[in-house]
């Protein structure tokens, strides 16, 4: 594609690309709109195209003057999008996924959710096979386990250490280090807050949490480990503790 000399006189554009203006080739093939919106932008920002004696300077009524110039910027915009996605392949070679950091999308993977609750009800039914287990302990445990393994807390528990202790990704990502100091949760859909994932884990240990207080009839040891148990798990995913670290503890 052939640039008009006044665009092409013009090198590093100040253009910067977030992962939420999905600029990724996937996005760009389904919905370019915000991408392309990104790219305008930053375009407007160019005083030597935008400025006083750019193309836009709010003076020009020609229009044929004012075709050729939006013709030179479409294709600015088109030149932009190839690079875009031919830089974006070339960071991920290797990588069997159009993801920059595959940890924000693999929630929403197929299979995942039920996987989820088929685990839950595996670890129940073990728990009952155990012959001097209570039914209301059993509640208990599967309530507490749950919470330790499949959800987060802010305390040394086994799902702290994995979606609020380790932080970074076990892949190579091009988002320069920004998800080095990020725990597994705050990755989650790039940190959107009340997204269909982050509701269906709230939601699971509050119905464990409903169910194993029927199971046990309120017994008041059951009820305040199964409380405590729900609160740790529940504080951290309020939008509010987004990336707090209680008293520094694992700030970096």
């Amino acid at each position: 594609i052939e640039i008009p000399s006044v665009i092409a006189e013009v090198s590093d554009p100040p253009l910067m690309i977030r992962p939420e203006d999905r600029c990724d080739p996937e996005s760009l093939r389904t919905n370019a709109e915000p991408c392309l919106l990104r790219i305008t932008l930053a375009l407007k920002n160019y005083s030597r195209i935008f400025g006083d004696n750019g193309f836009f300077n709010g003076e020009n009524t020609d229009c044929s003057k004012w075709r050729t110039n939006a013709t030179a910027v479409a294709e600015v915009i088109k030149q932009l999008l190839v690079t875009l996605q031919f830089l974006f392949c070339e960071m991920n070679v290797g990588v069997a996924h159009s993801e920059v950091n595959p940890n924000t999308r693999v929630m929403n993977s197929r299979g995942v959710w039920l996987t989820y609750l088929l685990l839950t009800v595996v670890l129940h039914v073990v728990l009952l096979s155990v012959p001097f287990l209570s039914v209301a302990l059993v509640w208990t445990l599967t309530n507490v386990i749950h919470n330790l393994c499949n959800a987060d807390c802010f305390i040394s528990q086994a799902m702290y250490v994995f979606l609020h202790t380790v932080k970074g990704t076990p892949f190579e990502t091009p988002d320069q280090g920004k998800a080095r100091l990020l725990t597994h949760w705050e990755q989650m859909d790039y940190g959107v807050q009340f997204t269909s994932s982050r509701k269906f884990l709230t939601i699971s240990p509050i119905v464990l949490y409903i169910l194993a207080s029927f199971y046990t009839k309120y017994d008041a040891t059951h009820f305040l480990i199964n409380t405590v148990s729900l609160i740790s798990v529940l504080l951290p995913k309020l939008p509010q503790f987004h990336g707090v670290r209680l008293f520094g503890i694992n700030k970096y």
